[in-house]
């Protein structure tokens, strides 16, 4: 069975073996950051080393979508719900 893609500017489909796309291998330069007022000292932070240095000299870390992690205490609690349901179901 022939594999197909779809060419995102002709919209036509070309066989997989022949399809090809110019790979651009080339550095990638970040901006600097847009000036923003701390939410911890309310001063002025402009710039990426004024950003780090700030977090640096507060201990703060950057709060990331995908640093949340789930709390241990969740899984405690639901240890605990299931114990308290058989202990009741299993009572004399």
């Amino acid at each position: 069975m022939a594999r197909y893609i779809q060419d995102p500017v002709t919209h036509k489909l070309i066989p997989a073996e022949e399809y090809y796309t110019e790979q651009v291998n080339s550095h990638y330069i970040m901006s600097d950051y847009q000036p923003y007022q701390s939410m911890v000292t309310g001063e002025m932070i402009d710039g990426r080393k004024a950003h780090r240095e700030h977090l640096k000299r507060h201990n703060l870390v950057v709060a990331e979508q995908s640093s949340a992690r789930p709390q241990a205490e969740n899984k405690n609690k639901l240890k605990e719900q299931v114990a308290r349901a058989v202990y009741e179901k299993l009572r004399y």
